[in-house]
């Protein structure tokens, strides 16, 4: 045979070696270039989600500062944080005088765990007022609402009107809702 043959065994010998390094290079040169791919896959995901965030930024910074100026908005009106029951009744008293209401009377239930939110709270204020006419009624909870720390809701509101239908006097509860989250 062939290997038997004295002077083919060396250069034989060295050819398969020679066909072993080849292979074992290639190996490595292929892995190589296969982390190499996969380096330049990566960075061009990570520059491309760059690019894509700086596209966005303008947008974003746009809606960060809406966002933070409607929370703003909302914390300065009194509705996050503890209640502000002495800024509800002076507002009350403040009406009455603007509006030049005869009478005006309060109670205020306390404070308790709305159902409808974690950390959201109600209190019930029922308000009676006299003499009072739609409009004037309108502009009282219109005045409560733009003057008085916090929000409420009208859970009912009714109007007795005297034998004439000119006035009468009004008996409304109002939730007033608060969020106890704490304040930054």
């Amino acid at each position: 045979m062939i290997l038997s043959h004295p002077k083919l065994r060396w250069p034989i010998a060295i050819w398969i070696v020679s066909l072993l390094i080849g292979a074992a290079i290639f190996n490595f040169s292929l892995n190589l270039r296969m982390a190499a791919q996969s380096r330049l896959i990566a960075e061009r995901s990570a520059a491309d989600a760059a690019a894509r965030g700086v596209q966005e930024a303008p947008a974003r910074l746009i809606q960060d500062q809406a966002d933070t100026a409607l929370y703003s908005r909302i914390r300065n009106s009194g509705f996050i944080g503890p209640e502000k029951r002495a800024g509800w009744i002076s507002t009350l008293a403040q009406t009455q005088n603007r509006m030049q209401l005869a009478s005006l009377a309060w109670h205020l239930s306390p404070q308790t765990p709305s159902t409808l939110a974690p950390e959201l709270y109600v209190s019930r204020m029922v308000v009676s007022a006299s003499p009072l006419d739609p409009a004037s009624l309108t502009q009282l909870l219109t005045q409560l609402r733009t003057s008085a720390p916090g929000r409420f809701s009208v859970d009912q509101c009714t109007l007795s009107l005297d034998p004439d239908g000119i006035a009468g006097q009004a008996n409304c509860q109002l939730d007033w809702w608060t969020l106890a989250q704490h304040e930054d």
